[in-house]
């Protein structure tokens, strides 16, 4: 999956969504996240990485939201229903592997 922007974007988000390199990587690290720590929302998934690669961890937030989303869109990644309220009051969806997927590597 190619990161994309949409025919509307402005040139800077079509610049930026081509630089977008090493996808498979930070798939996976979401994957071993999730499976190291079970469902998590976003938030969650951001503090999660940062913690796990501090310096070594590259990516924006948005970023990492937006590889969860592939993530979702590819059918490795699903909403489990769960709903976690945030330190704003709000709720936040709750993330987890395909059932199938909990074992791999």
């Amino acid at each position: 999956m190619s990161p994309a922007a949409r025919h509307t974007d402005p040139e800077t988000s079509h610049d930026a969504a081509k630089s977008v390199r090493n996808q498979t990587a930070t798939h996976a690290a979401i994957r071993h996240l999730m499976r190291k720590f079970g469902p998590l929302t976003d938030t969650d998934l951001i503090s999660a990485y940062r913690a796990e690669w501090g310096a070594w961890a590259p990516f924006t937030d948005s970023g990492l939201r937006t590889r969860r989303a592939e993530l979702v869109e590819l059918g490795h990644v699903v909403d489990t229903g769960a709903r976690q309220k945030l330190a704003s009051g709000r709720q936040s969806i709750v993330w987890g592997l395909r059932e199938d997927e909990n074992g791999q590597s």
